[in-house]
């Protein structure tokens, strides 16, 4: 297993232009702005908290992994092709420290079952954990922390070595010696000591050990025999050598780790992302405002619906005006989205507070993010691109097209994924016009991505 920053990679055994990859720190879901999507509202006597996260490359690091792969492997038939490692995400638990340096689990959630393992969290907060948590949004770091829990298969090795003067063996046996008595002498040479066994792998099971052994012992047996019949004019009769490395997976654990503080370092974070409503301490019920926390544009949503007990009401289009309920604090409250694209609703729950910006993952809505900027560097006049959704659960199949010619080459817009997270594969193609009007069409690629950076 080798490693590039903090990715480990290594070379598909059966296909070597192939690399599996298993990614480093887990990284923040983004607001359209590009931010962090951390939501703290206070209430006074705590607040809530909402964060959500994911555990997978990025476009770019994509890049700058296949990159730096193809100049490790120079002679590799063609571009290395980057796979995720097959694993497992048991849990993300959101860990915070106090001043006391006394740690716990404020939350755990599950994540989706493929890449980019997406999990939301939302967290009913006392005042000292509100506060606390207040300083990593601030960007002090070691304080909270998102941690994956992952299963997975590691790759273990062994090799064993046989190596030696083979004279005495030759001159022991009959030139039509069988391959029994040819392994029979193997066994005692190595026993006499004057041919040597060495193994490594000190992690690998004693069942690879052994097959390993054996197996470098038929190999030498082998070679002896062509030694006897004077077969193989490469062989030196003097000196035997036969090696063998096995391979065989076995179970791990792995655990991945960020520093929530480390996001929002040398940001602005405090005012542009912690919305902080104190309000009176009220055993009474509170008046809970819901609104929109980010622009609709053109997306298919019919209506959103806020509920907790019986009472409700709901977001209604064009406006998506504010609507304010009177909930006990710390009270459930049901998000119901509904489309006009003919699918099913999608919903969730959170914690009542005093104000609500509601995220486009609440609503099950993706963001997707396409940087064509670079093409445009290395002298593209024009490029036209494709981008299809394609989702594995409950999303809804879509297609955006892009036409760049001027402007900054950049693009953004929302999939219907109803999950928290992509829940699904990008699909994208796209024609590039070189200045001299030279057109190359780039073959459909797949990406579990949502920035896109060509």
């Amino acid at each position: 297993m080798a490693q590039f920053q903090d990715v480990e990679y290594r070379q598909n055994s059966e296909n070597p232009t192939v690399f599996l990859y298993t990614p480093g720190r887990p990284s923040p879901e983004l607001t359209p702005a590009g931010v962090p999507a951390a939501t703290l509202v206070g209430t006074g006597d705590g607040g809530f908290f909402q964060l959500g996260v994911h555990w997978a490359l990025s476009q770019s690091q994509l890049q700058d992994l296949a990159q730096y792969i193809g100049k490790q492997f120079p002679d590799l038939a063609s571009a290395p092709i980057l796979s995720p490692e097959s694993v497992t995400v048991d849990d993300v638990k959101l860990v915070l420290q106090m001043p006391d340096r006394s740690s716990s689990v404020l939350a755990t959630a599950s994540s989706a079952g493929y890449p980019p393992f997406t999990a939301l969290f939302n967290v009913a907060l006392d005042a000292a954990r509100f506060a606390q948590t207040s300083m990593a949004l601030s960007g002090r770091e070691d304080v909270l922390k998102v941690q994956y829990d992952i299963s997975g298969q590691s790759l273990v090795s062994c090799t064993a070595t046989i190596a030696g003067d083979a004279q005495p063996d030759v001159q022991a046996l009959d030139p039509g010696a069988d391959i029994a008595a040819c392994l029979s002498q193997i066994e005692s040479a190595i026993a006499d000591g004057h041919i040597q066994l060495a193994v490594t792998g000190d992690e690998v099971s004693p069942d690879l050990r052994d097959k390993t052994v054996s197996t470098a012992k038929d190999h030498a047996a082998r070679a002896l025999q062509r030694m006897l019949s004077g077969s193989d004019s490469d062989l030196d009769v003097a000196h035997l050598l036969a090696s063998v490395t096995l391979s065989d997976t076995k179970p791990v654990k792995l655990l991945r780790e960020a520093d929530v503080g480390g996001w929002f370092s040398g940001r602005n974070s405090v005012k542009a992302l912690v919305a902080a409503t104190p309000a009176a301490p009220s055993a009474g019920p509170l008046n809970c405002t819901f609104k929109l926390g980010f622009d609709l544009q053109d997306l298919p949503i019919a209506f959103v619906q806020i509920a907790s007990g019986s009472l409700k009401d709901v977001l209604r289009p064009p406006a998506f005006s504010p609507i304010t309920l009177k909930l006990n604090p710390g009270k459930p409250v049901t998000i119901t989205t509904k489309y006009t694209d003919g699918g099913q609703p999608y919903e969730i729950q959170i914690n009542a507070a005093s104000e609500m910006s509601l995220s486009p993952q609440q609503m099950g809505c993706c963001l997707v993010t396409v940087d064509g900027s670079g093409r445009k560097q290395n002298g593209a006049k024009q490029l036209k691109m494709r981008v299809k959704y394609h989702p594995t659960g409950n999303g809804t199949e879509d297609e955006h097209t892009i036409n760049w010619q001027y402007g900054d080459w950049t693009d953004s817009w929302y999939f219907i994924s109803r999950e928290s997270g992509l829940g699904g594969v990008i699909e994208y193609s796209w024609q590039e016009t070189a200045s001299d009007g030279t057109v190359v069409d780039h073959p459909p690629l797949k990406t579990s991505q949502t920035q896109l950076k060509l």
